[in-house]
This record gives structure tokens, C-alpha cells and sequence, in this order.
């Protein structure tokens, strides 16, 4: 488990700063013998020692923390795999990730790019096999080609044709030329993402990433110091994305001004975050309640919440990933998830424990809830939204104990499950 490499991290961090062991020791309050049974691993800390650690080295807990991220570790080891023909120590990931989390977080956020291009390459070649346009537009690309190259000929192979019927050959020329730059141009709109879906790939990729620096908690829009203006403004991007983006904030900025976090915190907080109750005291719908709880200061009282909102077909719409709790962009996460299953129970809460492979147990609420007015002879557009946190012991339920306990994984690709019913692709990680 990569929680077992915290040790290294903090012999690191204590290297770099010249620190002795028995210095950093004392600082912590701790024995330099314990210390060094700690720094090889032999020994897991958290709480008021990893806090008086994290202290004497001169750094948050958090960040110290950070060697622990097991969804890094997977993402940082899938990327060496995928790099045939060279002899990546992928056995070290963890080891690595531990050492240097800045170069690791780097690889990462380059495999989720390249994640990204892969799926998009998918859709688009999905697309030219299977779309009516892109047939119906290539017969008529060749028949004006085959039309243009016919009369260019006749044009440049006889002398003697009369000036009337030559100039009917250049109409047609003309006709034909128009009508090939106008297929072209709609089979370059119709693939050639437009500034929209563009915006909405690279505004959504901002957001995340000021969300990220932030811990998912704005505090200038919380407390109106700032604009989304302002927090756009040195933000890279063409008009756009920053449309895109200032969309996502003002969507933050709402939620902030209909829940204000002050006596939201405190209701939470009395009710032991239960969103069914938030939602009946507060007069609102549950899905807001969920991305709430999702975006709260990190207070050591306050259980941190993970969210994955999906639509009908399980495309991601939005996530907010724990560090032992990677979270799909594109889907493809574990069939097994409660926030899939209850996409055929619209309106009905679904709580669980999810236990996975590497020991983390998370409480999760899922609810799905329709987003469109119903309408007779189509389907109905549901929405599936799934909180989650490993601080379970914080919240108020006196049900845990009957509550589902479900083994389940990430996703197949990084789930050591051998016998899973729900497996769909094999297991890289296990893979020399």
C-alpha cells in the first residue's frame, strides 16, 4: 500500500532541510529510535504525530501527506506501463511518488492529457466509421472531384471545342469547384471542435485546477472578497475558455451565496451531515446539499467528501477526487459503484461502504434525480450523483452496521480483484 511509504517521504523532507534525526526528534516530541523506525517504514503514524512531524520540518500535514495519494501512485505506474520498450522501474512508483510528489503530480496530469486526446481519438474515429454525413459527404467530395477531373480533361485534350460549349466546361468548373468547397467546409464544421466544446474541455480543466490549488474551498468568492473576474484574470486561454471558466465560478459563487457556508457548517454539523435532513431543513434539493458538503473548509472536525456526478450514460460531468479515491474524467470507473446503480431507482437514496483493494473504506450516499420535464414516449434525463468520505466516524447514522459493505475497486485496468463478476478490461498493474 502506498501508505507505507510516508516514512520515506519524511526522511526526504528532512534530509533537504539538514535536519538531523535526532533533531527532528525533538522537535516532534518523539525518540530519534522511533523516528527511524518510522522513516524505514516500519512503523505507520498519523493524527498528533504526523501533525508534529509535519511542524518540525516546517510544512502542512498535507503536504506531507501527499506520498500517501494512492490514486497518484496508480496514475504515475499506468503511464510507465504504457511506455513500451523502455525499462521503467514501475515496481517504484510509490517509492517515487513519495521522493518527488511535484514530478509525480507532472506525470500524472500529462497521462490525464493524454487520456484525453486517447478518448477523443476514440469518438472520432467511432464517428467516421459509423456516421450517415461523413459517407453521404465523402460520395459527394468524389463525384465533384471525378465531375472536375472529367471536364479538365476534355478541356485540356481538345483544340477545336467551340467557344460556347467551352464556356459551359469553365461554368461547370466553376459549379463543381463551389460545390467541393462547400462539402469540405461542412465535413471540417461537423468534426473540427467548435469553440463551444472547445471551451467547455479547457474551462472545466481551469476550474479544476483553481479548485485543486484552493483544497475545493474559494475563500475570496465564499466571502465576496473578489470577482470571478479577478480570479480569471492572469488565466491563459482565448475569450472562450475564460467564458467557460468564469461560467464554472459564477455555478461556485451561487452555491455559495443560496448556502452560505457559516450556518451551513453549523446545521451540517448538528445533524452529523446527513443530506437527507440538510435538504428537509434547509428547503432545497439534495444534489445541492452533496456538492455543499463537497466544498467546506478542511477543519480537522469536518470529514472531507469526495463527489462524481454523472449523466444517463455515465460520462462525467464533474468530480472532486480524495487523495485515496481517484475519480474517471472519461468514465470507465468500476461497474460496481453505487452511483451507476442508482440510475434505475430515480429518487431513491442508496448508501454504502465501499472497501478497496488497498484497504481504504468509504461511506457513500448516491441519489439520481431527473434533470429534464418527462415527456411521453421518451426515456427519461437523469443525472446520478455519489458523496463519499473515509471520515465516516464524524457523520450521524446509527445504521452503519446494516449498511452494504461492497468490495469493489477503481476501475479494472488498476483493481486486483482476480474473480470480479464485472471485470471488463485485465489488470495492468500486476503486469512486470
Amino acid at each position: 500500500m502506498a501508505r507505507t511509504h510516508l516514512g520515506t517521504r519524511i526522511r526526504e523532507n528532512r534530509k533537504s532541510k539538514n535536519l538531523s534525526q535526532k533533531d527532528l526528534a525533538s522537535l516532534a516530541g518523539i525518540s530519534a529510535s522511533y523516528l527511524n523506525l518510522i522513516e524505514h517504514n516500519r512503523r505507520s503514524i498519523a493524527g498528533k504525530t504526523l501533525i508534529a512531524l509535519a511542524k518540525g520540518l516546517g510544512i502542512d500535514a498535507q503536504t506531507l501527506s501527499e506520498g500517501m495519494d494512492t490514486s497518484l501512485i496508480d496514475r504515475v505506474k499506468r503511464s510507465g506501463l504504457k511506455m513500451r520498450g523502455f525499462a521503467i522501474e514501475t515496481d517504484r512508483s510509490a517509492e517515487f511518488a513519495a521522493r518527488f510528489p511535484g514530478f509525480a503530480r507532472l506525470i500524472a496530469r500529462l497521462q490525464d492529457q493524454v487520456d484525453q486526446q486517447e478518448q477523443q481519438l476514440t469518438a472520432l474515429a467511432d464517428q467516421m466509421h459509423h456516421d450517415p454525413f461523413f459517407a453521404e459527404a465523402m460520395h459527394l467530395m468524389l463525384s465533384n472531384i471525378t465531375t472536375i477531373r472529367s471536364t479538365a480533361e476534355i478541356l485540356a485534350n481538345e483544340t477545336d471545342v467551340p467557344i460556347d460549349v467551352a464556356r459551359r466546361f469553365m461554368d461547370n468548373l466553376r459549379d463543381e469547384a463551389n460545390r467541393l468547397s462547400t462539402t469540405v467546409s461542412d465535413v471540417l464544421e461537423h468534426f473540427e471542435p467548435s469553440s463551444e466544446t472547445q471551451s467547455m474541455t479547457q474551462g472545466t480543466l481551469s476550474f479544476e485546477a483553481l479548485l485543486e490549488q484552493n483544497n475545493h474551498f474559494l475563500t475570496d468568492l465564499e466571502y465576496k472578497t473578489t470577482s470571478a473576474d479577478a480570479l480569471i484574470e492572469n488565466t491563459d486561454g482565448d475569450s472562450a475558455d475564460r467564458d467557460k471558466l468564469r461560467a464554472s465560478i459564477n455555478s461556485y459563487v451561487d452555491m455559495a451565496h443560496r448556502l452560505p457556508i457559516d450556518p451551513f457548517m453549523e446545521q451540517a454539523k448538528q445533524v452529523g451531515y446527513d443530506p437527507l435532513v440538510l435538504a428537509q431543513m434547509l428547503n432545497t434539493d439534495i444534489s445541492s446539499i452533496c456538492f455543499r458538503l463537497a466544498h467546506m473548509p478542511t477543519d480537522a472536525d469536518v470529514p472531507k467528501f469526495g463527489l462524481l456526478q454523472c449523466d444517463g450514460s455515465g460520462a462525467v460531468l464533474y468530480r472532486k477526487q480524495l487523495s485515496t479515491f481517484n475519480l474517471p474524467r472519461f468514465g470507465g470507473a468500476c461497474a460496481l459503484w453505487p452511483v451507476y446503480r442508482c440510475m434505475s431507482q430515480t429518487g431513491q437514496p442508496v448508501s454504502a461502504f465501499l472497501d478497496m483493494p488497498t484497504g481504504e473504506r468509504f461511506y457513500t450516499f448516491s441519489i439520481s434525480y431527473p434533470v429534464a420535464p418527462p415527456q411521453i414516449g421518451m426515456p427519461a434525463q437523469n443525472e446520478s450523483i455519489m458523496l463519499f468520505t473515509a471520515n465516516y466516524e464524524l457523520l450521524a447514522n446509527a445504521n452503519f452496521a446494516a449498511l452494504p459493505q461492497l468490495a469493489v475497486g477503481l476501475q479494472c485496468t488498476v483493481c486486483p480483484r482476480p474473480n470480479c463478476t464485472a471485470r471488463r478490461d485485465a489488470y495492468l498493474l500486476g503486469k512486470s
